[in-house]
């Protein structure tokens, strides 16, 4: 099918994604000078009522989560019957592709998981659950801010309406047991989720794999949470619980939301719960600008260091033989200072949470990691766009 030119006021640059209800352009937006994401409904999807009406919906949820961690939504339209709405053009890259860098460290993990953990709390504030949680759905910007994506297939909780139909519908690897089975859901879904990407995080590789995604379903809700200290030893302890807490079958014995997990989760990786102290840097910089699989190691840093203390005492000899060769001048006594890291503490709060799932904690609020794209070949990436459209995999209940 070909690209439109223009939907709009927007000059349509490139195709995104396109999925089974809806796709995806890269535009620009003169009005605002801009590029953006637009995403619409298909016309050979018009003739589906229930196609239009689920859209439509998803329009409207969207369009109600405004948050520093969730993807913005700029604008709304109809262009000859043809809804679209359009989102913030996310240029960072996905979770996945930091992921296939190489496996995060628990510091930099209790980060990144903090922020999202404040965007799906502010979601299920709204009694909205995402439902869809995996790391393509968790998209950076230029400066290394993770924000939460793609609520197409989100459950409005309240009036119990399930945006998408009859059966079970989402991804298999990182599915709750509850969801899998076509159960009621509350925010613990999503705590499972989350849950699971912790997980793929810190060792690199899903909990679960089969040779079918229905295998892989089937293991979410048999097969007991994977021990994740077999395949990472150097870990803390205290990780293999909340592994476990996070991902029980049953989700009563889960954290209650996913301000607990992130509480639980930063306590491990800074010794801190009710204060989040920690540094700026979420160690997306480095992957963002790295084309290999892995972080620079630490030694680099000692070694630039080093050589800084290098330079200063070779200024330090330059000038003493210069002031011994010149005629005396007036003394300049100069004081240095050493100075330590500054680590920013920031309380945490709770609020009190509607009443289709537990109590649920107000936002939290986490540093934004310092990101500085040096690297030209960063430039050349392909950006990636809020709500690309994942192949999900549709099952009946079990």
């Amino acid at each position: 099918m070909p690209i439109p030119e223009q939907i709009g006021r927007y000059i349509i640059k490139t195709e995104l994604g396109r999925g089974g209800m809806a796709t995806v352009y890269r535009a620009y937006d003169p009005s605002f000078d801009r590029e953006v994401a637009l995403k619409i409904l298909p016309r050979e999807m018009l003739h589906d009522p229930q196609f239009r009406a689920r859209f439509e919906r998803e329009i409207k949820l969207v369009a109600s989560l405004e948050h520093p961690a969730i993807v913005p939504v700029y604008d709304v339209g109809d262009i000859e019957g043809q809804p679209f709405y359009v989102m913030r053009y996310m240029t960072g890259g996905s979770l996945s592709d930091l992921i296939a860098k190489g496996k995060f460290t628990t510091q930099e993990t209790a980060v990144i998981i903090g922020k999202v953990a404040q965007g799906l709390a502010h979601a299920h504030r709204k009694n909205i659950i995402h439902r869809d949680l995996k790391p393509d759905n968790i998209l950076f910007d230029e400066n290394g801010s993770p924000f939460i994506s793609d609520f197409g297939i989100a459950k409005l909780a309240e009036s119990g309406s399930n945006l998408t139909g009859s059966g079970v519908i989402g991804t298999p690897a990182y599915m709750s047991p509850e969801q899998a089975q076509g159960k009621d859901i509350d925010s613990r879904s999503d705590v499972y989720g989350l849950g699971v990407i912790i997980y793929q995080m810190l060792t690199g590789h899903q909990p679960y794999s089969a040779d079918t995604p229905m295998g892989v379903v089937v293991k979410h809700i048999t097969e007991p949470v994977p021990e994740i200290l077999k395949d990472m030893p150097e870990l803390p302890p205290e990780v293999d619980e909340l592994i476990k807490t996070a991902m029980a079958k049953d989700k009563n014995r889960r954290y209650e939301n996913t301000i607990e997990l992130a509480k639980a989760l930063n306590k491990i990786a800074f010794g801190e719960e009710g204060n989040l102290t920690f540094s700026t840097n979420s160690g997306v910089t480095s992957r963002l600008n790295s084309n290999n699989n892995t972080v620079a190691p630490a030694k680099n840093r000692t070694g630039l260091i080093v050589v800084g203390v290098v330079l200063v005492v070779a200024l330090i000899g330059f000038f003493l033989i210069r002031n011994q060769l010149m005629p005396p001048e007036p003394i300049v006594t100069a004081t240095v200072v050493e100075t330590q890291p500054t680590l920013t503490t920031v309380p945490i709060t709770e609020t009190s949470a509607p009443v289709f799932a537990p109590a649920c904690s107000a936002d939290v609020t986490f540093p934004v990691p310092e990101v500085r794209l040096t690297d030209n070949r960063c430039l050349q990436r392909r950006a990636y766009a809020l709500f690309a459209i994942p192949l999900d995999t549709t099952f009946e209940a079990l």
